[in-house]
């Protein structure tokens, strides 16, 4: 059972890590970078498909998928009765696979839909806020080390075996996190304003991930 429960987490983390990435790469229109033939299907802003109004239906649809399944699966109710299910290392690793199966849903389904707010077209500008964007991510990323990436994606709780939270429950505000109260939030804020292509399809994408961070800075 420990050797299915450890698997179990890798595999979890890898996939949350591939998806991360993924979307990472997906948000300023990256994905290409992984030289894949068939990605640009998958382009945030690709030519719509769908009239203006569906489209944004979906798109905050997706986004609400995403903050539901983010609030709910955190809450003590849901994960004791998903202890029932199943054991109580794997918890933290299941919520990491809705993750991934949730940013999967967003990159494949989001919808363009024409229009842009802004277009930087100096070539040092550009490069500038690309550099702004991926920093934003480097910070949120940096965080979880900050605190406990492992326990964070769910690998050390599969490992642990007795007391999956051991070592987890005493409180620091290491670096970044003397300076701000969430600073992966924070790494998002400016990964989702930094770019030099703001199109209008985008800006729901940043406005929806802004409002989730301004709630979760509330709880």
């Amino acid at each position: 059972m420990q050797t299915l429960i450890r698997l179990y987490g890798i595999v979890c983390y890898g996939f949350s890590m591939l998806m991360f990435v993924g979307f990472i790469l997906w948000g300023n229109n990256h994905l290409g970078w992984l030289g894949l033939s068939g990605l640009e299907n998958f382009s945030l802003d690709r030519a719509p498909t769908l009239s203006g109004s569906t489209a944004i239906l979906v798109n905050v649809g997706l986004l609400l998928l995403f903050g539901i399944q983010h609030s709910v699966m955190a809450r003590g109710a849901f994960k004791r009765r998903l202890e029932k299910l199943l054991p109580r290392q794997v918890e933290r690793s299941t919520y990491c696979l809705a993750t991934g199966v949730v940013i999967y849903l967003i990159i494949r389904y989001w919808q363009p839909v024409g229009g842009s707010l802004w277009q930087v077209e100096a070539p040092s500008l550009r490069v500038a806020l690309e550099s702004v964007y991926f920093a934003g991510w480097a910070i949120s990323i940096a965080a979880t080390f900050m605190l406990n990436h492992w326990h964070l994606f769910g690998l050390q709780q599969t490992f642990a075996g007795d007391d999956p939270d051991a070592g987890t429950k005493v409180f620091s505000t290491p670096l970044f996190y003397r300076l701000v109260r969430h600073p992966i939030q924070t790494g998002v804020v400016i990964a989702m304003l930094a770019t030099p292509d703001m199109s209008a399809t985008r800006a729901i994408l940043a406005l929806g991930m802004l409002i989730y961070v301004a709630v979760s800075y509330t709880h």
